[in-house]
């Protein structure tokens, strides 16, 4: 017989949970940076272009005939068309209203509802990219469900601190009832950054949305 064969050991995973939440939210920081790279680059780029194009469709539409002016309309029409889908693109990778800030940005995006919102603010801990993009797009999401399906006459937002993490409270006093499990949406966008959300809906009683970033 020969000699025994070394067995080489399993491979184990590398690290702990601390070690992995903190790979997941390197990951979660690269991506919304990318989102914001190509947020810029739609704006600065294929924006611009198809502008320039536009334009210069119109200054050569007073040389053509009646018919082939007609079909500039037309294209120029598509031009416009085209933009405005690139330009909701790019609010939707990440809106350009963030640069001025988290606080800013939700004002201006709560100014616009319907309903009255309230809107306070505790001192916040500092947050990368990720959380703070995060945070936006939860807060968004949360009022617009409730101003979609709530039926609520008020909603209020809350921002603060919880240790070193960003904390935050969207609450209404509409007609509650969410199902247990549900904003799934929400809730996986609040754990791809390695967070916590928790729903509070009972019928009649309203909705609270909760999560710590």
């Amino acid at each position: 017989m020969g000699a025994p064969r070394s067995q080489t050991p399993a491979a184990r995973p590398a690290g702990g949970p601390g070690e992995v939440e903190s790979s997941r939210a390197r990951l979660a920081d690269a991506a919304a940076t990318e989102r914001k790279r190509l947020e810029r680059d739609l704006h600065d780029g294929a924006q611009q272009r198809i502008i320039a194009t536009g334009m210069r469709l119109r200054s050569l539409q007073f040389a053509l005939d009646p018919q082939a002016a007609a079909e500039v309309d037309v294209a120029v029409a598509e031009l416009e068309t085209t933009l405005g889908e690139l330009r909701r693109l790019a609010q939707g990778v990440r809106p350009s209203r963030l640069d001025d800030g988290l606080v800013p940005a939700l004002e201006g995006a709560l100014a616009a509802s319907p309903v009255p919102v309230d809107l306070r603010v505790d001192p916040l801990p500092a947050a990368d990219e990720a959380r703070t993009l995060t945070a936006y797009l939860v807060v968004s999401e949360a009022v617009t469900n409730a101003l979609k399906h709530a039926r609520a006459g008020r909603i209020r937002v809350r921002l603060g601190a919880r240790g070193d993490r960003l904390s935050l409270e969207v609450a209404d006093d509409g007609v509650g009832g969410v199902p247990e499990g549900g904003l799934t949406a929400l809730r996986d966008r609040v754990a791809s950054v390695g967070g916590r959300l928790h729903v509070d809906s009972v019928a009649g009683a309203g909705t609270t949305v909760s999560a710590v970033l």
